[in-house]
């Protein structure tokens, strides 16, 4: 392929899971944090930026927002801190076909591999790391650089010109994602959207959100790459 592609994937419940070490660790450093962790139980984390997850839930616990907005740094560093440790133990799981995926994207000469997720940058970092393939990708978008997901795109098309020299049209975007926010995302940018129903999305919930190819996980490598840089 010599088209030029700039490929956004998303981290969790795309690319990997980090099961119940990530979910742990984000609610022990809310209760040492702010003395609860809130309705984590029943909280959609699919698709949020992680900064906004600690407000969200803190405020529904009755913090106050200027303590949430005081303490909601350290929180996240404590968060990372235990997540490090946790996943150093315990890798994150790869959904099927990732491994082989990534590495035939990222190998394309015509290809920008990059990152567009709402983890804030060093969590990215850690779960990747962790699970071998931090290192395929030429850059990120982090949930610490916007207030709302939809405009972490026009972040990651202005960071590409500037890494790469070149502009990306939408015609050559894609965005890579499990969730409607995924798709949302993309729409937002006028980017193809692949979605992949590999987290708590459903297939019917994510064609209904306007992804252009819905697929049921990346086992069939062959055809996930297809539909990425097709």
């Amino acid at each position: 392929m010599s088209r030029p592609r700039l490929v956004l994937f998303d981290v969790d419940g795309t690319l990997l899971s980090s099961g119940r070490k990530g979910l742990d660790s984000f609610s022990e450093a809310l209760r040492r944090t702010f003395g609860t962790e809130g309705d984590v139980a029943s909280y959609r984390f699919e698709g949020r930026l992680d900064p906004v997850i600690v407000f969200e839930l803190m405020r529904d616990a009755g913090i106050p927002d200027d303590v949430i907005v005081e303490r909601r740094p350290a929180a996240l560093s404590l968060y990372l801190d235990l997540l490090e440790e946790a996943l150093s133990a315990h890798p994150p799981a790869l959904k099927p076909g990732v491994a082989d995926l990534v590495a035939r994207v990222s190998a394309s000469p015509s290809v920008v591999p990059a990152l567009l997720t709402g983890n804030v940058q060093r969590g990215a970092r850690i779960k990747l790391t962790a699970a071998g393939l931090w290192n395929h990708f030429h850059f990120g978008v982090f949930g610490d650089e916007a207030p709302r997901r939809v405009d972490l795109g026009p972040i990651a098309l202005a960071r590409a010109l500037e890494r790469t020299g070149r502009p990306f049209s939408p015609s050559e975007t894609v965005v890579v994602g499990d969730a409607r926010a995924d798709v949302e995302c993309g729409r937002a940018i006028g980017a193809r959207v692949v979605a992949v129903a590999t987290g708590r999305t459903s297939v019917e919930e994510l064609r209904a959100a306007g992804a252009d190819v819905v697929l049921s996980s990346f086992a069939d490598v062959e055809s996930a790459c297809e539909a990425i840089l097709a």
